[in-house]
C-alpha cells in the first residue's frame, strides 16, 4: 500500500525538522542527545527512501520520461544520505576527527534535496493546470470519470453495455489501469483523458499505478457494466 503524497510529505518535513533539532543540539554542545537524534533521523530515512522514494520513482520510469526535477531530487536526497550515513557510521567506529565540514555538506544537500522535494510534489499534483479545451458537445457527463485530489470521483460508476467511459485529469499525474489488465491507459497529467469502451457485463475494479494498487486501495475505483 502506498502513503499519498501530502502524507509523504508530512513525513519528510517531521524528518526534515528532526535534523535541525539535531543541528541546534550541536550547537548547544548537547552533543550525545545531538549523535542520537541525527542517528535515528538518518536511519528513518534510510526507511523512508527504500520503503516510499525508490518505488515512487521505479513507478515514474515505468510511465514515461519523468520530470528533470526528479532526478535532481533524487540525486540530491541519495548524496546526502550517503554522507549523512557515513558521518553516523564514522562516529560509531571513531574514524574521523573533524565532523562539521560532512555534517553541514550533509545538512546543506538534506535541505535542498527536502527543497527539491516540495518542488517535486508541486509539479506533479498541485500545479495549476493550463486552460481546459472546450468539451465535446456529444460527451456525456454520466459517463465520465473525474480524477482530482487523489481519487477517482464518482469512485463506482455504473454503465450499460456497450458504453465509452471517459477518465478527464483535472490535477497531477495519474493512470487509470484495470485490476485484470483488461485496459490501461498511459500517464495522464492535467486535461488529459483516457477512453475505454465497455462491451461486456461485470465489475471492473481499476486503479492509479502511482497513488494506488489492485484490490481497491488508496487511489482506486470500480465501473460496473450491467445488461
Amino acid at each position: 500500500m502506498m502513503l499519498r503524497p501530502p502524507l509523504v510529505l508530512a513525513l519528510e518535513t517531521l524528518l526534515a525538522l528532526g535534523l535541525a533539532g539535531g543541528a541546534f543540539l550541536a550547537r548547544r554542545k548537547r552533543y550525545q542527545i545531538h549523535q542520537a537524534v541525527q542517528t535515528c533521523v538518518v536511519l528513518a530515512n534510510v526507511v523512508v527512501v527504500g520503503w516510499i522514494m525508490i518505488p515512487s520513482l521505479h513507478h515514474q520510469l515505468g510511465a514515461g520520461n519523468p520530470p528533470a526535477l526528479i532526478w535532481i531530487h533524487a540525486g540530491a536526497g541519495a548524496l546526502a544520505l550517503l554522507i549523512a550515513f557515513f558521518v553516523v557510521v564514522a562516529a560509531t567506529f571513531g574514524w574521523l576527527r573533524r565532523f562539521k565540514p560532512w555534517m553541514r555538506s550533509a545538512l546543506g544537500l538534506w535541505w535542498v534535496a527536502f527543497l527539491l522535494g516540495i518542488g517535486v510534489y508541486y509539479v506533479l499534483n498541485v500545479q495549476s493546470p493550463p486552460p481546459a479545451p472546450a468539451p465535446a458537445q456529444d460527451a456525456p457527463a454520466a459517463n465520465t470519470v473525474t480524477i482530482k485530489n487523489f481519487s477517482f470521483t464518482p469512485a463506482e460508476l455504473t454503465v450499460p453495455v456497450g458504453t465509452e467511459v471517459t477518465w478527464t485529469d483535472t490535477l497531477g499525474r495519474h493512470s487509470v489501469q484495470a485490476d485484470n489488465g483488461s485496459f490501461k491507459s498511459g500517464t495522464l497529467t492535467a486535461n488529459g483523458t483516457f477512453k475505454h469502451k465497455f462491451d461486456k457485463p461485470g465489475r471492473y475494479p481499476y486503479f492509479c499505478e502511482f497513488h494506488g494498487s489492485k484490490g481497491g486501495h488508496d487511489m482506486a475505483g470500480v465501473i460496473v457494466v450491467q445488461k
